[in-house]
């Protein structure tokens, strides 16, 4: 899929902007005779996971219904592309993706060790949800922080934080982290329970009792410290979910108050295609995202596209 609005350096269409009352993608752009009460952020998740991937996810922005981003900022090159979105897309917001599963930590090894494996990388996704109690808090937080950190060397607005293969749901000790970070930076958090996926389905991925803790107590947690998050998120636009028919189906069904709905765009290429199996599909979801089919739902169904603090209250 090639994206309709492009300049020579590759990054968007920068005569056409997210900014711009005209696009469904701005705040205002529902206009004064209506009372908005479904309220919807599009993140993008896995920003920096390869150029292309950014590429895409600004795409999405631009041409499409995406308003926020969290950044894989531990992957090389992921700061410069933050800093290439923003001359872009400067109304993308963007937040952390914090990700203790994929690549190297920011943090030096001898400082993080329970987080890494013989070669220095993190432990994959099933290792840490098989055994939680392999990670030291102490180490997460260091690390979490280190890539807060870095992300804010761009001199850009924390928009929010969510963790790469939903780590939060790990153990309730990263989660209770995660919120500390939110509190402590000033931002949004995602919120853990997806409100589209069967508890049944979700045990095959997740401990039970973090699925019960994340229905209940985490919740109550992002409440009584008021910190700001979506009252409802969908995370089934996703694999074999990442069909136009599901997402207009989502939109038209969305409630009143703040939702999120979770999706992956970008352009695959041969670098995302050997070290990740979701890559192809990446393209597919950029397709859909920016159909005027889910433009139209957004504006017809009077949808009104916010970011985290936007939408959240911060």
């Amino acid at each position: 899929m090639l994206s309709r609005y492009t300049y020579p350096g590759g990054w968007g269409d920068k005569s056409r902007r997210c900014n711009d009352d005209t696009l469904p993608c701005s705040p205002r752009s529902i206009g004064p005779l209506y009372t908005v009460n479904r309220k919807l952020i599009v993140n993008a998740d896995d920003y920096g996971r390869t150029p292309s991937v950014s590429r895409g996810i600004c795409d999405a922005h631009l041409n499409g219904i995406v308003t926020t981003t969290t950044v894989m900022i531990n992957l090389p090159g992921a700061l410069q592309d933050v800093r290439r979105g923003i001359e872009c897309a400067p109304a993308l917001a963007f937040g952390v993706h914090l990700n203790l599963t994929c690549g190297k930590p920011l943090t030096p090894p001898d400082r993080v060790p329970t987080l890494i494996d013989a070669n220095g990388c993190f432990h994959g996704k099933n290792q840490i949800f098989n055994n939680p109690e392999m990670l030291n808090l102490t180490e997460v937080k260091v690390e979490c922080k280190a890539q807060i950190e870095r992300f804010l060397q761009t001199e850009t607005e924390l928009d929010h934080l969510d963790s790469h293969h939903h780590l939060g749901l790990a153990s309730t000790g990263i989660w209770n982290l995660l919120t500390e970070l939110a509190i402590e930076y000033d931002c949004g958090i995602r919120t853990p329970f997806p409100n589209d996926i069967l508890e049944d389905d979700l045990l095959d991925l997740y401990p039970a009792s973090m699925i019960n803790f994340s229905k209940t107590q985490a919740k109550e947690q992002l409440e009584t410290f008021a910190i700001p998050h979506p009252d409802y998120f969908y995370a089934t636009f996703f694999g074999d979910g990442a069909v136009l028919d599901h997402l207009i189906k989502l939109l038209q069904e969305l409630p009143d108050g703040v939702s999120e709905i979770m999706c992956h765009p970008g352009y695959s290429d041969e670098s995302l295609e050997q070290t990740s199996g979701y890559n192809r599909i990446r393209e597919q979801e950029l397709a859909i995202l920016t159909d005027q089919s889910a433009l139209t739902a957004i504006a017809s169904g009077n949808i009104e596209l916010h970011t985290y603090r936007t939408g959240c209250g911060k």
